[in-house]
């Protein structure tokens, strides 16, 4: 049960504090709490709200770091699928992936065959132990292309044929990671925005000073070491002198879910631009791509920009502005250039490279390596606790609370207000049923979760009506321009 105490989290003398409830920090929380540590986590805003939110619903085995020829993440990339697959199979489902072929060069059917040969080699320990072996990638003719893409009328080189994963629910996964993390004995706490490193007079960092965003009241969390994963969002807790912030920018990610299918089962890809972008299945839906911009880009404009890209990839497809329910949005981080995203996460050691002993940066890239990189974090946090080396165990133990809930919506809102933190209206309806996060719900599903809420909360009438204009704005401000 996720309980939101903040009297316990700041009373607490804590060995790691994690500023960030995204998938990265959610994953962090899990690792150290299961490994025997005293765990705190902040997220300024909700869990999962940022871009944990905004995600392909893709669970990628590598094939993307080949053509960079970085086998190492190749090889993790397939681990941490095959470990999402083995802890969150309510969730984490296999998913093929469809490349159209074009050329002779990379894109070309023989060089793709061969970089799937390749891949099913080099990632062969990436599909050990799962209960349900993915079958092995192959390259398709054109009318085995044809039969797989419903309105395709020619694909004369083919395509390549692998297998992949998808997540149903990203937002029910990083929830799924706090409930073990809260299970194991984490504290965790949603509204609470981390403002500032606690430093001794040596510059050592002993913890965050964080402030309620409900109450505004000041809390100081203690801490060992403090594990900043706050996603775009981690440079500003580097900003005391002697902190050093990773060259990097931010870059407004889009995609854009879509009313109707325009693939059956697998997802696919088409290159434009440059760049290959997917149309994934999802829910009798599909989800396009993934569209970068300045994070300036308001993402409506950024999104009018992308579709227009998204028509060129799939002319077969027929997409128009008003196929459009909803844009995802969030910030990824970039190197220099928008269009340049991080390809890997970095765990950047302050203690190392500035001096500042006590504080570690996520700089947090993909969210399927997510439980990779804090596995990696929870080490180098043992070793600076000089605790004796405990094995993770995270890849191979089972989230139970990584499903999507069932059963009657209004036993759904309550359990997601008292046991998974839920505060507002878009809590309940963008990140814990999932009501909305392929389009705008109905108004009688919203005045459902509302009313219920209200129960709850004892919100008034002025409060209900708030809360639906914050809902109504929200979706507002995700439509194409």
């Amino acid at each position: 049960m996720l309980r939101r105490d903040l009297d316990l989290l700041g009373r607490r003398a804590h060995d790691v504090v994690v500023v960030g409830g995204g998938i990265h920090g959610a994953a962090v929380a899990w690792e150290a709490a299961a490994r025997g540590l005293s765990v705190g986590l902040v997220e300024a805003g909700d869990f999962g709200g940022g871009a944990s939110w905004n995600s392909l619903k893709t669970i990628h085995g590598g094939l993307r770091h080949l053509q960079r020829l970085d086998i190492a993440g190749l090889r993790e990339s397939a681990r941490e699928r095959r470990a999402l697959l083995t802890i969150a199979p309510g969730l984490v489902r296999p998913l093929g992936m469809l490349a159209l072929a074009s050329g002779r060069g990379r894109t070309g059917r023989r060089a793709l065959g061969i970089a799937l040969a390749a891949t099913e080699l080099l990632s062969r320990d990436g599909a050990r132990g799962v209960a349900t072996p993915l079958p092995r990638g192959r390259t398709l003719a054109e009318a085995e292309v044809l039969a797989e893409v419903p309105g395709l009328l020619a694909a004369p080189e083919g395509g390549a044929l692998w297998w992949d994963a998808q997540v149903e629910s990203s937002e029910r996964l990083v929830l799924g990671f706090l409930h073990a993390a809260a299970d194991a004995g984490a504290v965790v706490a949603n509204r609470v925005e981390a403002t500032e490193l606690l430093r001794d007079h040596e510059g050592v960092v002993q913890g965050v000073v964080a402030r309620d965003v409900l109450t505004g009241a000041r809390l100081e969390l203690r801490a060992a070491v403090v594990v900043n994963a706050a996603g775009p969002a981690f440079a500003r807790l580097l900003g005391p002198p002697g902190l050093r912030t990773p060259k990097l920018c931010a870059a407004r990610a889009v995609n854009l879910v879509l009313r109707r299918p325009i693939t059956r089962e697998v997802a696919i890809g088409a290159r434009t631009g440059g760049r290959f972008l997917f149309a994934v299945p999802w829910r009798g839906r599909t989800i396009v791509g993934t569209g970068y911009g300045p994070e300036t880009t308001a993402a409506p404009e950024l999104a009018a920009a992308f579709l227009a890209d998204a028509r060129r990839a799939f002319p077969w497809a027929g997409i128009e502005k008003d196929d459009v329910a909803l844009v995802h949005d969030g910030l990824v981080p970039a190197r220099g250039a928008p269009d340049r995203p991080l390809t890997r996460s970095r765990l950047v050691d302050h203690d190392a490279e500035d001096n500042v002993p006590g504080l570690l940066t996520i700089v947090a890239a993909k969210f399927t390596t997510a439980r990779a990189i804090a596995e990696q974090a929870v080490d180098l946090v043992a070793e600076r606790l000089e605790r004796p080396p405990v094995p993770s165990r995270t890849a191979t133990t089972p989230l139970p609370e990584a499903r999507l809930l069932d059963g009657p919506l209004r036993e759904g809102v309550r359990f997601a207000v008292q046991k998974e933190m839920a505060l507002s209206l878009e809590d309940v309806v963008l990140r814990r049923l999932d009501l909305g996060t392929a389009g705008e719900p109905s108004g009688e599903d919203v005045g459902a979760v509302a009313s219920v809420l209200a129960h709850e909360f004892g919100w008034d009438l002025a409060r209900i009506g708030a809360e639906q204009a914050a809902l109504a704005a929200f979706y507002a401000a995700r439509r194409v321009a």
